[in-house]
């Protein structure tokens, strides 16, 4: 589908035309049905995604997106401005993430073969992701392009690849067709929506997948010695074991039960040569906040795209309902499920002082922000991502239920979340807090 219609211009613009993924006639009929079925058109049609029938109420790749990523581009180019290139294999990546305030201290590496440029990623050349509370920026040496995922308000997960050449003028495309074949939940079957992936997967000397028998995608609730499979990973986690800088070189490792990386790493010398990167680092702390906010967000898209379109087919839709639709992102809000760690886990990258610093902060200096990294990720049970432009756009009966729950829940309810077991010191915490920084959750009736 084409998006030069959203934006125009000479330092910024959009490649026009049909998605990549749809240039090249598919390879055999079984990739040609595969894909009629997965974007919903017969094979050889113009590429539909099944998001415009199932979901037209989110009108997803059809509207303009509103994240801050396309924000950050349309400014540019409305003040005839682009990114400085840095004349190295880093291109836009240093200018970008200033741009973005997205902090190199964030980056975290991952050494799988488990992307779109996954030829490129090896252990000695890993694929490098930096995020803020809502961007996220993919960088490997010897592409020619950066990868974007950003949350938008309205249809959620969105991605884009920008040229990292030194060309100009600054050239990105949203993809709508290439990335959603794995972000995306559920799309053979129906009823998917787009979302953000991290997965732990088993990977040889050359980064590909040698055992599916422990590869997941994973969330809040996977167990920390499952975790990280395919990743590097800095800092300390003390005698608790994860997948983290697990490399396969020898058949025999796999015969070797339970499997476990190699913990309590200040450096990933021994690994590879990370010169090329900003950060000689893949921060555990980074990696668990990155767990958090992707689980809260992939939970928030989902039920945006559902009760978007119930309420679209009944505005009139019950409580009972909508109240269904909320619990999986209650649950998240208040990190009623998340694995518990079973010992202190300390970064190494600065990445934890960055993300604390960020705010917002309650009058006497308390924050959302602040995290435990003893039993749990966060010092205060309440995530940070109630303050998201995403939560505020929900719909109105939607946005309206979710915060009558939190203050029925800070109110000492026990029934909207069964076993959370929050003090009463605990609650009147979150509501300082809150009454401070987001004072709206506090004003209903």
């Amino acid at each position: 589908m084409p998006h030069s219609s959203w934006s125009t211009g000479l330092p910024v613009r959009r490649l026009a035309g049909v998605p990549a993924g749809f240039r090249r006639p598919l390879a055999g009929l079984l990739s040609s049905v595969l894909a009629g079925l997965l974007w919903g058109g017969a094979p050889g049609a113009q590429a539909q995604l099944r998001y415009d029938t199932e979901y037209p109420a989110i009108g997803y790749g059809k509207t303009p997106p509103d994240d801050s990523f396309s924000r950050l581009l349309a400014g540019l180019e409305a003040r005839g401005e682009s990114l400085a290139h840095d004349g190295t294999a880093r291109g836009f990546l240093d200018a970008l993430l200033q741009a973005l305030g997205i902090d190199a201290s964030s980056q975290v590496l991952v050494f799988s073969k488990s992307s779109l440029k996954q030829r490129f990623i090896t252990p000695s050349n890993p694929r490098a992701l930096y995020f803020n509370d809502d961007v996220y920026v993919g960088f490997v040496p010897g592409s020619r392009s950066l990868e974007i995922a950003a949350m938008d308000p309205q249809q959620g997960s969105v991605f884009f690849d920008l040229d990292n050449t030194q060309a100009t003028p600054l050239t990105f495309k949203q993809e709508t067709s290439r990335c959603l074949r794995c972000h995306d939940s559920y799309s053979l079957t129906g009823g998917g929506v787009p979302r953000f992936l991290l997965s732990s997967e088993i990977a040889g000397a050359d980064g590909a997948i040698v055992s599916h028998e422990l590869s997941e995608i994973t969330d809040v609730t996977t167990p920390f010695e499952r975790r990280f499979g395919g990743w590097y990973v800095s800092g300390l986690s003390g005698n608790q074991s994860h997948l983290g800088n697990f490399i396969v070189r020898d058949p025999a490792q796999l015969a070797q039960r339970p499997w476990q990386g190699v913990l309590n790493q200040e450096t990933l010398t021994a690994f590879a040569d990370l010169a090329a990167y900003p950060r000689a680092t893949s921060d555990i702390v980074a990696l668990l906040v990155l767990q958090h906010q992707v689980d809260f967000q992939n939970r928030l898209i989902r039920l945006n795209f559902d009760s978007r379109q119930r309420l679209a087919a009944d505005p009139a839709l019950s409580e009972a309902d909508l109240q269904a639709l909320l619990k999986p992102l209650l649950l998240a809000l208040f990190m009623a499920d998340e694995a518990p760690l079973a010992a202190g886990v300390s970064g190494n990258s600065g990445y934890q002082q960055w993300f604390e610093q960020q705010g917002p902060r309650a009058l006497d200096g308390r924050s959302l922000r602040e995290l435990d990294l003893a039993t749990r990720t966060f010092k205060y049970r309440l995530s940070f991502q109630i303050y998201s432009r995403a939560v505020d756009a929900l719909a109105d009966p939607v946005k309206a239920l979710l915060f009558a729950d939190i203050r029925a829940v800070l109110a000492g309810d026990e029934t909207l979340l069964p076993g959370l077991g929050l003090s009463a010191a605990e609650r009147a915490t979150l509501g300082a807090i809150l009454r401070d920084t987001k004072p709206e959750v506090l004003a209903g009736p």
